[in-house]
């Protein structure tokens, strides 16, 4: 994954905070009397790293998800918009195939009033066309729409149920 390259490496990361927190401890311990502080200084040291590694952990695994998520929603809209533009091609394609042969039946007419009757059928069945197209598209937007935004509301409400808990 690409965030990866990104992030230190984690062992490393540990063992230099152990490495500070060993020393800091060591020194803190040496103002204080008694061995026993320094047991006590070194756990809750060790008890601090341990829970900024869980803490590393989940956070890092959530912005992992978050990544992949977005990736994953990124490549499905583009997909959406290259379905929506298909469909918006064949579209024009058969409006423009319907118009060359409307001008071929004019073309072939007779007498004017055939032609006004070819006109009149043309446009009526150019908009009812239209608005079959009209409502594909709203309907082809609206589930892509859906499609796309699903898949990224649930990834987000997990990921961000993980970095909560």
């Amino acid at each position: 994954m690409s965030t990866n390259e990104n992030l230190p490496n984690t062992d490393a990361v540990v063992n230099q905070t152990f490495e500070a927190a060993h020393k800091a401890t060591e020194e803190f311990a040496s103002v204080l009397p008694g061995s026993d502080a320094t047991n006590m200084v070194r756990e809750i040291a060790v008890h601090g790293i341990t829970s900024a590694r869980q803490f590393y952990e989940t956070a890092r695994n959530a912005a992992e998800d978050a990544t992949d998520m977005m990736e994953d929603t990124y490549e499905h809209a583009r997909k959406s918009f290259t379905e929506m533009n298909l469909k918006l091609i064949d579209q024009a394609q058969a409006n423009t195939d319907r118009v060359f042969a409307f001008a071929k039946e004019v073309a072939g007419a007779k007498t004017v009033s055939e032609a006004v009757e070819l006109q009149t059928k043309f446009a009526r069945e150019q908009f009812e066309a239209f608005a079959a197209q009209a409502r594909e598209l709203q309907e082809t937007a609206q589930k892509l729409a859906g499609e796309t935004a699903g898949p990224m509301k649930d990834a987000w409400e997990k990921a961000t149920n993980k970095f909560n808990s």
